[in-house]
């Protein structure tokens, strides 16, 4: 199943759910995954446009927010959206 991002229901970005598993798809790439463990991982910033989708997932999923994931992706680190521990790749 996709979903629109609610902030951005007009973006070329998409929410993608499979099972326990979110994964932001900006354009055709796919940019965040949030798995069943809740371990959210960030593969790149790619574009201005891009920034906004993550900034738009993270604030609309509860997440943070987008220096949170070019954090994570800068550092090769991960995120539990459960526990708030960050471990590396």
């Amino acid at each position: 199943m996709t979903r629109k991002l609610n902030s951005m229901p007009y973006a070329q970005a998409v929410v993608r759910i499979e099972g326990d598993t979110l994964s932001l798809i900006s354009y055709k790439t796919t940019v965040i995954t949030v798995n069943a463990e809740g371990w959210l991982t960030c593969t790149g910033t790619y574009s201005r446009t891009t920034i906004r989708h993550i900034g738009a997932f993270m604030h609309d999923y509860g997440y943070g927010n987008y220096k949170l994931a070019k954090y994570l992706y800068e550092n090769r680190l991960k995120y539990n959206i459960n526990t708030g521990e960050i471990v590396e790749i």
